[in-house]
This record gives C-alpha cells, structure tokens and sequence, in this order.
C-alpha cells in the first residue's frame, strides 16, 4: 500500500483532483483503487492516439451512443420544449478500452423535482431551503427566493406564477442543462465504483439540440470547459453530432496553459448506423 505522502504525490503526478481531505479515507480500498492510476499513469501516460483508438472502437461507439441515449431519456419539458441535460465524470483506459464512469450531477434531480412543484410555492420554498443544493439554486437563480418569500407570505397573484414560470426556466438553464462536479460528489463516486487502469481525466457529453428535422448538433466545448481542462489537466467534451461525434481532447489545453480551442485534438466519428439511431428525434 501507498504511503500517505506517496499517494499524494503520486495523485498530483497525473492531475487527479483530489481534495485535502484524502489521506483520512486512503485506507478505503476503492479510493486505493483509484489513486493507483496515479501511479500507473505516471509510469505510461495515456497517449492521445490511444484515446482517439479508444474512442472510434466499437465499443467506444456504443458507450457514447448510450449516454447520449441516457441523457435523452432524461430530458425535461420546458416552456414546451425538451431540455436535455449533460452528463459526466472521469475516464479510465485499459486494454484499449475506454470506460466512463458516471457522476450524478445532484441539482438535476434537485431541479426536476422543483418543476413537478413549480405550481406549489410553499412546496417548492420548503424543498429548495431543505438542501445545500436546494440553497444553491435558490441563491444563484435570480429572483428565485424574493419570488419565492413573496408568494409565500401573501396570495400569490397570476403576475407572480407567471414570473415563477420565468424563473425556472432560467433555473433549468442553469443548473439542469450544465454538469457540474463537486469534491464530495467526486468522492462519493470514487467509493461506489472499482478501478483500473489508466487516467484520462474528466469528461461530459454536449447532448443534442432540438431542430426542426429532428436532433440537431451539441454544442462546442465551452470557455468553462476548457479552463476547466487547463485547471484539471482534461476535460474530454463528447459533442453529438446526427451522424456521429466530435470528440474534444482538451488535455492539450493544460499544457498550452489557456482556454484556446485551437490547441485541442478532435475525434469525429460519423456513421449510417448512428445516423439511423437517431434518426427524426425518436429517443
């Protein structure tokens, strides 16, 4: 076993995002698990021929296809449109096979739950002040919570369920169409899954966009995306495509030292059979 001293220099080694609080949970086996791809990845840094390797093999495809599938079938309806949120987590290779392991981003549940109570203020008061989460998206929403004190201190009015319609839907903008990633979902995560292999880093899909025809293209990677990778050392952004994807290497972007999407390395990936999956929007 790693010392404690050791696992941390062996963390910082290959970028993992570890908080100062690890050496108290490094006796966990999963944890264990999970630091020694620090070690691994320090003796054979993951290439990017490998993960573009990774990416277009068979079995790549269709771990991609899933979660864009999984992203879909968790989308929500707002203002009579779909929304459909990322996901992500952190990648590991081995044997030439990518696996993604994926974090709950807690405010999706969090906010999906707020829409079902959005015609219920004193519901949806209570629920929103019952969470750190719940406080977050009460504090970052703007005019969430005085809307919310208003219509439950006094009969709200047709204004007021109007502006709360508005209201939420900037929340799921915020905080149900993003992904986000904190220590303690992080390590949570780190706990429920095994380890091996090699460390990619951390990744997230952009999921489709709706069109007229059916599922239009995701989005580029993002400015936050790609600080992200400067900071983190990766930030791999899957973006869906009709046809297939574009998969963004940002690890590039760390060694630049700044957010400039001209730095990363693209993998596309196109394909009939993809094409067909998605056809006209039917996931």
């Amino acid at each position: 076993m790693l010392s404690r001293r050791r696992l941390a220099r062996a963390a910082a080694a290959a970028g993992l995002c570890l908080s100062t609080a690890a050496a108290a949970w490094a006796q966990d086996g999963r944890l264990q698990q999970y630091l020694n791809l620090a070690r691994a990845t320090q003796a054979q840094p993951v290439t990017s021929a490998e993960i573009e390797a990774a990416l277009l093999s068979a079995d790549g495809v269709e771990d991609l296809a899933r979660l864009f599938e999984q992203a879909l079938a968790e989308k929500v309806t707002v203002a009579g449109a779909p929304v459909t949120p990322e996901l992500g987590g952190e990648a590991t290779l081995e044997h030439g096979v990518i696996r993604f392991v994926s974090y709950p981003d807690p405010l999706h549940a969090l906010v999906r739950r707020m829409l079902e109570l959005r015609d219920q203020p004193r519901a949806l008061s209570r629920l929103a002040s019952a969470s750190a989460e719940g406080r977050q998206v009460l504090e970052k929403t703007g005019g969430l919570h005085a809307l919310l004190y208003q219509m439950t201190t006094r009969e709200p009015r047709d204004a007021d369920r109007r502006a709360l319609e508005r209201v939420m839907d900037a929340a799921v903008a915020l905080h149900f169409k993003t992904w986000n990633v904190t220590p303690e979902t992080q390590r949570a995560a780190i706990l429920r899954h095994d380890w091996t292999g090699r460390y990619v880093g951390f990744w997230h899909i952009h999921p489709p966009q709706p069109g007229a025809g059916g599922y239009g293209p995701g989005l580029e990677p993002s400015h936050e995306d790609m600080a992200i990778a400067v900071e983190k050392g990766q930030m791999l952004t899957v973006v869906f495509q009709p046809d297939g994807f574009d998969a963004w290497d940002l690890a590039p972007l760390a060694a630049a030292g700044r957010p400039d999407l001209s730095k990363a390395r693209v993998v596309r990936h196109r394909s009939p059979v993809w094409e067909e999956r998605f056809r006209d929007g039917r996931r």
